[in-house]
């Protein structure tokens, strides 16, 4: 199939991004796809992969900086190389390593773009102050560049990607450089994009806690092929065969805990023990199932009615990073129809 070279969006068009059987070719050497994968509107897609399996490749080929050699890719139902403003209009990328000019400051680097975009002198002081404001930097906009931090000019990166309130942010290792603090801003500030203004995120990432905290679906791409496509409930009960639940809560009654044992799809139950100190505080119960994200409201409804106080439930650490190294130990780089939308 060749590029689509259309200037319109295509009236079946129901994704914000779209990848079709695009593939690029770089000889020999190297061949990514052909990739098929599709992003909806308001979805936050961790885009994950080890390195040199196609990610940077595929980011590349939907911001329109390399043309696929076949296949196509669309944004906004248009082709990001022969229509390339109208079809990234709303569209924002930080970069994994921005490269911003060390002798400017975070509010003249903001104001060069923001008159780019010609924004008027009033505005464009007001959307200075309100992005840095975003990701954190108030207290620097007058610091230069060369003097941040690595986890700053990581902030300002993704400060200038959100200069006028784009509908799609595609982020290259966003959390990068970022202390915990930055990091847990960030995965609010990206939640807020995603349900308050039904924004896309695109998010490429090593660093599987952050996405399994922070986003719904996830797409694993392996020696230039996605291998995976779903939530990530689903990679993990692919790959792992089983999810885990962890509960902390007041001491729970027997009959509580009858109770979840005899839920649909729990086939072990873990009692245990959380203490600060040598004080007993909690009651932590490990629940291994393979519908975690239906059985998380059900088990928090059954301890809130049997008069426990709940503390925290959530899936158990790591299981997405467990999915992800099977995954690809399982997978030898060619498509599992099974598992793509």
């Amino acid at each position: 199939m060749g590029n689509d070279l259309s200037s319109s969006p295509s009236p079946l068009a129901s994704a914000v991004i779209s990848f079709q059987d695009a593939v690029k070719n770089y000889g020999r050497a190297k061949t990514i796809g052909p990739v098929n994968l599709d992003v909806k509107k308001g979805e936050v897609l961790g885009f994950l992969g080890p390195n040199g399996s196609g990610k940077t490749t595929c980011i590349r080929m939907m911001l329109g900086l390399i043309r696929p050699s076949t296949g196509k890719v669309l944004v906004n139902g248009l082709n990001p190389i022969s229509n390339h403003v109208n079809s990234l209009r709303n569209v924002a990328y930080s970069p994994e390593l921005p490269n911003i000019q060390t002798f400017l400051t975070p509010s003249e680097l903001l104001s060069l773009v923001l008159h780019e975009l010609h924004f008027s002198g009033s505005d464009r002081q007001a959307e200075v102050r309100r992005v840095l404001e975003l990701v954190g930097l108030t207290n620097y906009a007058d610091t230069k560049v060369g003097k941040l931090s690595k986890g700053m000019v990581q902030r300002l990166s993704v400060a200038q990607a959100l200069i006028g309130s784009p509908e799609v942010l595609v982020l290259d290792e966003p959390m990068i450089g970022l202390d915990p603090a930055g990091s847990s801003h960030f995965r609010e500030l990206f939640r807020q994009f995603s349900k308050e203004h039904n924004g896309t995120v695109f998010m490429s990432s090593h660093i599987m806690g952050e996405v399994e905290s922070l986003c719904t679906s996830v797409a694993l791409i392996h020696n230039g092929r996605i291998v995976f496509r779903g939530t990530i409930n689903e990679v993990i009960r692919n790959t792992l065969e089983f999810t885990a639940i962890v509960v902390e809560s007041s001491p729970l009654s027997e009959v509580a805990l009858s109770k979840i044992r005899a839920l649909d799809g729990v086939s072990e139950v873990q009692i245990g023990q959380a203490k600060n100190g040598n004080t007993l505080t909690e009651t932590e119960i490990i629940v291994r199932s393979e519908q975690s994200s239906e059985l998380r409201s059900i088990i928090s409804q059954l301890i809130v009615n049997s008069g426990a106080k709940l503390y925290t439930i959530k899936q158990a650490e790591n299981l997405l990073e467990r999915a992800y190294i099977e995954a690809l130990k399982g997978n030898d780089g060619k498509k599992r129809e099974d598992n793509l939308q």
